[in-house]
């Protein structure tokens, strides 16, 4: 051995070879005697972790680094194993979340797609400008040229919007009335139907087998077909499940499984533009790492709308879709419900207010002009 105290280069492996792509699964590592002639390995120490706490302890406070143990059953301690350096560099080797599904019946049709008639229809093209871009191309240039949005919408399922079976709370599934989940759906689903063929729908924060879930879709199907009827079915469908509400909020999940998405649009060159819709009643629980993949997913075509619904204070999604260090754009919004409870085509004039200018910084940035200019 030539120190007690080695340093090895920096180097790379693919994340699906290190933890098949899932940043929780259990890692060992171990440090090895390497023998020569033949002589077999010796193993000096090693530790069990995860590759997000490797992530995480290079800001952490206990100093950078992991204790190593002689062996994990004799638990007898051999030293120290520090993190210098710890990144994922592309956004294809960030986990790709599996979606859970659930089997529930849905029956689809028309009825609600976005018309003159719809009062909740709102036209996202005629929106005014929000920010000024430096292109002469504008959101309807692009949908002229063919674009379509890839509409995917997370909804919340944690304990804190209460029981649904009881009136007045924000899954109120008493007939007669929509509740606010639907009334945002409605809102801004019609508008945004009027540019896309199909919707996913997935939920968060509820508990099924006793496994809480932070991803799964709501629906017999993964797509939605043109529908914000549909919409509304596969929502009110999985409370015929046996759903239990639970928790914390986290939203890291749904937006991964966006970005995942949007970055294969990207990387094969289909003119799609994906707009996550997050209905949600609370802040996250690790809102510095939704930060940081909002940030790192600023390079994909992706907008993502956050709606909060209740009486939470939401100050620190004021911060969220505001702050995101290291983004090459702004592709975020946030909107309270009750702001504009009484007026649906308020809430979708503002909920929409910034994708059609985040789009076309994306289209921009990337040297994406539409054929006709």
């Amino acid at each position: 051995m030539e120190s007690f105290e080695p340093k090895w280069d920096v180097g790379e492996i693919d994340l699906e070879a290190l933890c098949n792509g899932d940043l929780d699964r259990p890692l060992r590592l171990r440090v090895m005697l390497y023998k020569k002639k033949g002589r077999q390995d010796v193993c000096i120490g090693e530790c069990e972790t995860t590759f997000r706490m490797i992530l995480n302890t290079q800001h952490g406070s206990n100093g950078g680094g992991f204790g190593l143990v002689k062996s994990i059953k004799k638990n007898s301690p051999a030293g120290r194993l520090n993190v210098e350096l710890a990144q994922v560099i592309d956004l294809e080797l960030e986990q790709e979340v599996m979606i859970d599904t659930f089997n529930m019946s849905c029956s689809l049709d028309d009825s609600s797609r976005a018309s003159e008639d719809n009062p909740y229809a709102v036209d996202i093209a005629s929106l005014p400008p929000a920010i000024a871009t430096p292109a002469s191309a504008t959101f309807q240039d692009y949908i002229d040229d063919g674009l379509l949005l890839d509409f995917m919408i997370a909804i919340d399922f944690t304990s804190s919007n209460g029981d649904p079976r009881i009136q007045g709370t924000l899954h109120d599934q008493s007939p007669g009335n929509l509740n606010d989940y639907e009334e945002s759906i409605e809102g801004i689903g019609v508008a945004l139907a009027k540019y896309s063929e199909q919707c996913t729908v997935w939920g968060f924060g509820a508990k099924f087998g006793g496994v809480t879930r932070h991803l799964f879709q709501l629906g017999d199907t993964p797509i939605v077909h043109g529908s914000v009827e549909g919409i509304l079915q596969a929502y009110n469908g999985i409370f015929q499940s046996d759903l239990i509400m639970s928790g914390p909020t986290s939203f890291d999940q749904v937006i991964q499984a966006a970005a995942v998405r949007a970055n294969n649009h990207k990387k094969s060159g289909a003119l799609r533009y994906c707009v996550l819709l997050i209905l949600t009643d609370g802040m996250p629980q690790e809102i510095e790492e939704t930060k940081r993949k909002l940030g790192v997913y600023s390079s994909v075509p992706l907008s993502v709308i956050f709606v909060g619904l209740g009486r939470s204070g939401f100050g620190a999604m004021y911060e969220l879709t505001s702050q995101q260090p290291g983004a090459q754009r702004k592709n975020s919004t946030f909107v309270e419900f009750r702001s504009h409870q009484h007026d649906p085509t308020s809430l979708g004039r503002n909920a929409l207010k910034d994708m059609p200018n985040q789009l076309v910084e994306y289209m921009v940035q990337n040297n994406i002009n539409p054929r006709n200019k």
